[in-house]
């Protein structure tokens, strides 16, 4: 049953098809809190710490003038990863068992869900880029648990 008004176009759709739907390109957003727990559980306290001073100002942006932002077409960061003018698509995307029943809703049969940390593998620094992609998939691994019949994390 939909979680929003009435039944959704999307499951009409999915209804009148006769093979299962893939998304192969889901996506969630973690709440970055959580992920620095798991990054200091992985790399540590001074590593974490290491991480979270790097991410400072660490966008192109801060660092520019007005003239150079607007000759390189810099965005400014936001301060919330993912704002939302649906908040129940934003926590849909955050919570994954909100996600698993929303499946039907939204037409899915399985979701591959690739993660908002991506970042994590371009990281200049080795130690923090590997701990952060193992912080990462663990993170995920352990949100995605309960719903390996519908969904898994890409790592």
């Amino acid at each position: 049953m939909p979680l929003d008004h009435g039944e959704s176009r999307s499951l009409r759709l999915r209804q009148q098809l006769k093979h299962p739907v893939i998304d192969g390109d889901g996506h969630t957003q973690e709440y970055h809190p959580i992920f620095v727990e798991y990054l200091r559980e992985v790399g540590g306290s001074k590593l974490t710490e290491r991480y979270l001073k790097s991410r400072i100002g660490s966008s192109p942006w801060h660092h520019s003038t007005h003239d150079e932002r607007a000759y390189r077409r810099l965005h400014r960061p936001p301060f919330w990863t993912m704002p939302a003018k649906n908040t129940l698509d934003l926590a849909t995307a955050m919570l994954p068992d909100l996600f698993r029943a929303r499946l039907d809703e939204i037409g899915v049969d399985f979701a591959v869900v690739y993660t908002s940390q991506l970042h994590m593998i371009r990281h200049r620094d080795d130690e923090i880029r590997r701990a952060g992609c193992r912080a990462v998939n663990i993170m995920n691994m352990d949100r995605f648990r309960n719903h390996a019949d519908r969904m898994t994390p890409a790592a």
